[in-house]
């Protein structure tokens, strides 16, 4: 089994189906995992003063925020005929000063509904939204003052009709060209997508957030799962440099704690 010693990632879980990091993130640090990657537009929906005592709880029970996902309610459009400048803007300042407060220094740039190109509407007006939405977001955390990144994500065919590979995603950022705005690498989608994997020796100066999950059923990694696949990711990570967080972006089952404590089982296989 080839291994990675003394990697020098963190590993933690991302918001996705039931676990809910901002609820579960002493569950999932006493599971064995590093840190938590709250879904933001759900942190930035709540009432100020749950939000705040959220994150004090967290900050307490010590239980790290290295990066957010789940970037953007389904109702704020990035593309299309509906996107409004002034409500981006607007939540741009609320939701990464949010994420800031945590301590997030990266947030996930998902968000398929958001960013998906309606029928009709021309792939080149959504490109240079999608550009112009960035570079927003970029201006609002340089006047934030905020030591932090969006990382545009490659989301698979199946959930968007737009950014689907990663050397799409790539070719986006290098065009946005703001040092606030870099990229995730995510498994789960490459594996969707049948994208080889080696394209991310061109970004090694940009990836900020990788996530994963056994494309089998999208579910928490076990240690005894045979993931093809999941030795090369982790050999290019090295490869390139990495070092930060990979979250579990994946289906819970029954028991949260059990699929938390087997895929920090493994990391510890794969890269302890």
């Amino acid at each position: 089994m080839t291994t990675f010693n003394s990697s020098p990632w963190q590993f933690g879980v991302s918001d996705f189906s039931t676990s809910e990091p901002l609820k579960n993130g002493e569950l999932i640090k006493a599971s064995g995992l590093d840190f938590i990657e709250p879904g933001l537009a759900k942190a930035a929906a709540m009432p100020e003063e749950d939000f705040l005592k959220a994150a004090d709880r967290l900050r307490a029970a010590e239980v790290p925020v290295l990066s957010a996902n789940w970037f953007l309610p389904p109702s704020l459009k990035v593309v299309g005929p509906e996107v409004d400048d002034g409500k981006s803007r607007e939540f741009l300042k609320l939701a990464l000063g949010r994420a800031n407060h945590l301590g997030a220094k990266a947030v996930v740039f998902g968000s398929p509904v958001s960013r998906s190109i309606p029928v009709g509407w021309a792939e080149l007006e959504a490109r240079e939204q999608m550009i112009r939405f960035c570079r927003l977001a970029a201006e609002v955390i340089q006047e934030g003052g905020w030591d932090l990144r969006i990382a545009v994500e490659h989301v698979n065919h199946t959930e968007t009709n737009f950014l689907n590979t990663f050397a799409e995603a790539l070719a986006i950022t290098r065009e946005i060209d703001r040092p606030e705005i870099g990229l995730a690498a995510d498994f789960y989608h490459f594996a969707m997508e049948g994208e080889a994997i080696d394209v991310m020796r061109e970004a090694a100066d940009l990836i900020c957030a990788v996530q994963l999950a056994d494309p089998n059923g999208r579910v928490f990694p076990k240690a005894d799962a045979d993931i093809p696949g999941i030795v090369p990711f982790f050999e290019q990570l090295a490869g390139i440099g990495y070092q930060g967080g990979v979250s579990v972006e994946a289906t819970v089952g029954a028991d949260l704690a059990r699929d938390c404590a087997a895929a920090a089982e493994f990391f510890d296989c794969h890269c302890g």
